[in-house]
């Protein structure tokens, strides 16, 4: 359990705070829909409201990552954010093809949902034309991936961060700062088994420090590509959840924890988590929780 020396940055997204020392506001969680197929929107409405109930009981937020793989998806997609999604929440988009990117970005601005966006992400990738894009249309808040596939240590990710490992004209955080972004967030890039995955939660605590800047990842991610792990199914769903509790251990500020469904075991499990860290760094640091973090609602 970690207090940090660098400043820490607590940027607030229309109503969710992210970022600070341990123990002090409570892990967000973002939570997957719409990954595979055409969007079953009856199913994602249910597991959406039910997530965001039993957040709000637990003390953790939730944010839903919406990933739009084809261009007839975006306006389906954002009319289901516009009449489901609590207007003052904000929800994050997460796409691979440029294309889609730029389409999405265009409509989320004729929409006015910009204000609410996290941007699902700035990566050594990012194209001319995303970035001009990004210039005229900015979300509220970026995620940007430290993916070195020159380095995949935690030195490897400062490097991307700061020169783009020179895979790129300028560090990611350059190039988000040139954008426009002001609220940023680190994802530290979980790789698949084999390829330094653990890198992503050792860089948690140096990215905070470095920088100051809100950290997280998609950890989930290796236990997905631990294919050892499906011969016993049962317990690969627990290692895919329990994953997610190393994050604030090792001072991150979010998880991206894979499918929305599975937040009935994400979300006690990481205010479990919380508590733990909380009671640590109030006795020794001083941190005290806000009144919005489990230890206040869930221990009283």
């Amino acid at each position: 359990m970690f207090s940090f020396t660098q400043e820490q940055k607590v940027f607030d997204i229309s109503g969710i705070s992210l970022g600070g020392q341990p123990g002090m506001y409570p892990t967000v969680l973002f939570g997957g829909l719409f990954f595979k197929g055409a969007p079953n929107f009856d199913d994602a409405k249910q597991h959406l409201l039910t997530t965001l109930e039993k957040g709000a009981q637990v003390g953790i937020p939730v944010i839903p990552d919406f990933f739009i793989r084809k261009i007839e998806y975006i306006p389906p997609i954002l009319t289901f954010i516009e009449k489901i999604i609590p207007s003052n929440h904000p929800f994050s988009v997460d796409i691979i093809d440029p294309a889609i990117k730029i389409e999405t970005l265009e409509q989320l601005a004729s929409k006015k949902l910009l204000p609410r966006t996290i941007y699902n992400s700035i990566h050594i990738g990012i194209t001319k034309e995303e970035t001009e894009t990004l210039r005229t249309y900015t979300p509220e808040a970026a995620i940007i991936v430290a993916f070195n596939p020159k380095d995949k240590s935690p030195d490897g990710k400062i490097e991307v961060l700061e020169n783009g490992a020179h895979l790129c004209d300028a560090g990611l955080l350059e190039t988000a700062h040139r954008i426009g972004m002001e609220k940023i967030l680190i994802d530290t890039a979980a790789l698949a088994p084999g390829e330094n995955s653990g890198a992503a939660i050792a860089a948690l605590p140096v990215i905070k420090e470095e920088y100051g800047l809100p950290a997280g990842c998609a950890i989930h991610n290796v236990v997905e590509k631990s294919r050892w792990l499906s011969e016993f199914p049962l317990a690969k769903k627990t290692v895919d959840v329990a994953s997610n509790a190393a994050i604030p251990l090792f001072g991150g500020d979010y998880a991206i924890f894979g499918p929305m469904e599975n937040a009935d075991l994400a979300l006690p499990l990481i205010a479990w988590q919380d508590i733990l860290v909380s009671e640590y760094t109030e006795n020794y640091f001083g941190i005290t929780p806000v009144p919005s973090h489990p230890r206040r609602i869930l221990l009283k």
